[in-house]
């Protein structure tokens, strides 16, 4: 992914702690602007498991069967095009003819788009929030629809759209896991590449890292990218001050943030 016009990002040593198979697109990006990355996932993905999720997994294979009853259907992640199509393939070689696709994420759309499946929130919904703000998502009586995502999650989608009057199920199709990381691994490697800016993707990863680096044990130099406002916000309510707010949490953002970190820290 070429981006237009990209910071001088010379003199940042960063880390990312996007999964693994996922961070390809950032790492490139960012040492094309000139920065020096390391790469540690502090999460990573994995499909549901028998015999611990079996009812989970015989209800979301229910719900895609029955895909044709829904009127939208949403993916949260490239992650949920992933394991969500590859089990949509199984059951409907077509694609449900009044089924409207949406998607958060440039590079969520960029998947669907492999499917097929035209996104209806193409290049726009970034999170949630945005997403909310589509003119089709605005009265929704009675409509139902699917949202493709992993294990858990935020309900925060799911309950403005029942306000608004839809009729909302989950597709659960993949887990979230950290990683297993030794003691005083993580500080070691901010320490020995003389990391100044780390890159947190989400609140569960940024959970992760505070479990491992508190603010205490931080450098004071060390700064932290957050996709949006709420992530920012928990990391300032966690006790972090160096704290860089991207649009979201896309490799575009990401870089345009960093662009700003002189100004911002």
């Amino acid at each position: 992914m070429a981006i237009k016009n990209p910071p001088d990002l010379r003199g940042l040593r960063i880390l990312v702690t996007r999964p693994p198979g996922r961070a390809d697109t950032l790492l490139q990006a960012l040492a094309a602007a000139g920065a020096v990355c390391s790469h540690l996932p502090l999460m990573q993905i994995d499909a549901l498991a028998e015999p611990e999720h079996l009812d989970i997994i015989r209800l979301t294979r229910s719900r895609i069967m029955d895909l044709d009853n829904y009127r939208r259907i949403i993916f949260i992640s490239v992650n949920a095009v992933e394991y969500g199509m590859a089990l949509i393939d199984e059951f409907w070689p077509q694609w449900p003819q009044r089924l409207s696709a949406y998607a958060i994420g440039e590079a969520t759309a960029a998947a669907l788009q492999q499917w097929g499946i035209t996104c209806q929130s193409a290049g726009g919904a970034m999170n949630s929030e945005s997403l909310l703000g589509h003119k089709e998502l605005q009265n929704l009586d009675h409509d139902k629809v699917l949202i493709v995502r992993g294990l858990g999650g935020r309900e925060a989608l799911a309950t403005s759209l029942r306000e608004r009057g839809a009729v909302v199920d989950y597709a659960e199709c993949y887990q979230r896991k950290s990683p297993t990381l030794e003691h005083g691994e993580l500080h070691a490697l901010l320490v020995k590449q003389q990391i100044n800016a780390v890159c947190l993707n989400s609140g569960e990863t940024l959970d992760y890292f505070y479990q491992h680096c508190p603010p205490t044990s931080c450098s004071e130099t060390l700064a932290l990218v957050l996709p949006g406002q709420r992530v920012a916000g928990l990391a300032s309510e966690l006790g972090y001050t160096r704290i860089i707010q991207a649009e979201n949490a896309g490799t575009a953002a990401t870089l345009a943030a960093l662009g700003k970190m002189d100004e911002r820290i």
